[in-house]
């Protein structure tokens, strides 16, 4: 009998180790035609709900998985279609890819979110977002953005205390978990926007190539693109820095290889949360301040977007402003059928301005000039249109990227704060 049981013991063990690698394989995926190119960053977003089990028990959620997982992606896709840069695969996409299978979070977390990635890349996504909700010892947020060219992974992380969650109602734990999405964003909008940027420069290029007859051969110093940018004057970056941070390996876990960061960035993670959720921390004397988005050529716009953005975080850590959301803009611009390129008219910064009850605008623009890219930015008085401060930034064209390293440079410029 003893060796009946062990080897039914065996048996079962060896079913449950195939049942579960063979999960991703047992959904089925789909092909999906090339999309139209774009030099738009298309990004695939993923929620998910883990369940974890404590003491043979399932936890009893506040919000069902479903109801949540629906809320919280219209939200990050909300989100990400606001900031202009990235182009949100679409639910008709997804459908076409993944069909009505009704996919578990074992099977979208087995082999390290195979799915996702597997589906992302038949879905010719550049990048997947992954937002999972889990209950361990705390409620747990964590957020995941995958390169789907490299594998490079950036990652946010955090847990909300059960003291600060046995005080709240329904309605605030949903504002919580929206103000998580923005915390969480922010922190991997950090870490990565060397990499989005980089992935954007690319895809500026290869989409102005297929919108382009290429040139006739030239000879000199510039190498020839098929975009014709050595005719402007471009001087290009060597091949094997062309593609600067697409070839990156797997990142090493930070949590792995140092747990005192960890701790650092929950604590971190707590403040932030804190901050938003508290009606003191709101401040009442501080300048409204409104970002426009930065004019560039088109192959550049969404260059120019992602460090408009990269200029807002900078301003939003300063804390010296209240800054005026894009989707306020953005809601703004499309009741006054305005559009971004109008803003050229100080007349009309101004009367936006307005409209958002802002003191004060900062606008600008990325330009090539020969063989350099220069971002120039311009905060001004909105009452009085007086001009208060000037900032500009350069390097060399087709190294864009390095502009952000920049970015802390052109806020004290723009704020005249100290080094």
């Amino acid at each position: 009998m003893k060796k009946i049981s062990t080897k039914c013991g065996i048996i079962a063990a060896a079913m449950f180790f195939l049942m579960s690698g063979s999960v991703a394989a047992a959904v089925r995926i789909s092909s999906l035609p090339v999309p139209q190119p774009t030099a738009k960053l298309r990004i695939f977003v993923v929620v998910v709900t883990t369940e974890y089990k404590s003491a043979n028990r399932p936890v009893s959620w506040w919000v069902s998985p479903e109801a949540f997982e629906q809320w919280n992606m219209k939200l990050i896709n909300k989100k990400l279609r606001q900031l202009g840069f990235y182009e949100v695969v679409s639910a008709s996409d997804i459908q076409a890819v993944l069909g009505d299978q009704s996919l578990s979070a074992r099977e979208w977390t087995a082999g390290e979110w195979k799915l996702a990635r597997d589906a992302g890349k038949a879905l010719h996504a550049d990048y997947v977002l992954i937002f999972e909700r889990s209950q361990r010892v705390h409620l747990q947020f964590d957020a995941k953005l995958i390169n789907l060219n490299t594998g490079k992974q950036f990652e946010a992380s955090g847990y909300v205390p059960s003291t600060m969650m046995r005080h709240m109602t329904r309605g605030p734990k949903m504002q919580a978990a929206g103000e998580i999405v923005q915390i969480h964003y922010r922190k991997i909008f950090q870490e990565a926007k060397s990499d989005l940027l980089q992935t954007a420069i690319l895809k500026g290029r290869l989409t102005a190539e297929q919108s382009t007859p290429p040139p006739a051969p030239t000879t000199g110093k510039f190498q020839k693109l098929p975009d014709g940018s050595e005719e402007q004057g471009v001087l290009m970056p060597p091949k094997e820095k062309a593609v600067k941070g697409l070839s990156a390996p797997l990142p090493v876990k930070a949590e792995a290889s140092a747990p005192e960061e960890g701790k650092k960035n929950q604590l971190k993670f707590e403040r932030e949360l804190g901050s938003a959720l508290s009606s003191k921390d709101k401040k009442t004397n501080s300048p409204r301040l409104v970002v426009y988005d930065f004019d560039a050529a088109d192959r550049m716009k969404v260059v120019g977007l992602i460090l408009t953005e990269a200029l807002r975080e900078e301003l939003f850590n300063l804390g010296d402003f209240v800054l005026v959301n894009r989707e306020s803009i953005l809601k703004v611009m499309d009741e006054y059928k305005l559009q971004q390129t109008s803003l050229v008219d100080e007349k009309q910064v101004v009367a936006v301005g307005k409209w958002l009850a802002a003191n004060e605008a900062i606008t600008g623009n990325l330009a090539i000039i020969g063989n350099v890219s220069i971002l120039q930015a311009k905060r001004v008085d909105i009452r009085t249109l007086g001009t208060m401060a000037l900032g500009s930034v350069k390097c060399s064209a087709g190294r864009e990227d390095e502009l952000l390293d920049k970015i802390p440079e052109l806020a004290r410029k723009l704020t005249k704060l100290p080094k």
